[in-house]
């Protein structure tokens, strides 16, 4: 081998290093969400519940109905998966980390893409309601 090759070493790991970092980041959870309507109207919470199925299911969750005021969604893409918890009631809602597979969870950060889809699914969830 020459120098050449060996002066290329270092770099080579430092990218390969650099292009692994990036892709995790801080769990993103929305707690406290305000229900807000362009009207200005009251919801009920059997509307904030649609909102948030309907959001859900449009961009591929698994919306399961746990129980009053609670929905546990699922997503499968390629071979990562995630779940999430939501709360809910007339006034505000929840979107929190549950459980994933694949997604480099540790605790504290997760793989980028679990951010991507939470940030996406609320802002669904905000479209769903803002048409109440």
């Amino acid at each position: 081998m020459s120098r050449k090759s060996f002066a290329l070493i270092p770099l080579l790991v430092s990218t390969v290093f650099f292009l692994g970092c990036g892709t995790t980041a801080p769990i993103l959870n929305f707690t406290g969400t305000p229900v807000t309507t362009a009207s200005g109207n009251k919801t009920k919470t059997k509307q904030v519940k649609k909102a948030i199925i309907l959001a859900g299911t449009a961009k591929g969750w698994q919306m399961k109905d746990v129980k009053p005021g609670f929905i546990q969604a699922t997503i499968f893409k390629s071979n990562l998966m995630a779940k999430i918890d939501i709360k809910y009631n007339a006034n505000s809602y929840s979107i929190t980390y549950n459980d994933s597979s694949n997604m480099r969870y540790n605790g504290s950060v997760i793989h980028k893409r679990y951010n991507h889809w939470i940030r996406l699914l609320n802002d669904r969830i905000r479209n769903e309601l803002i048409r109440l």
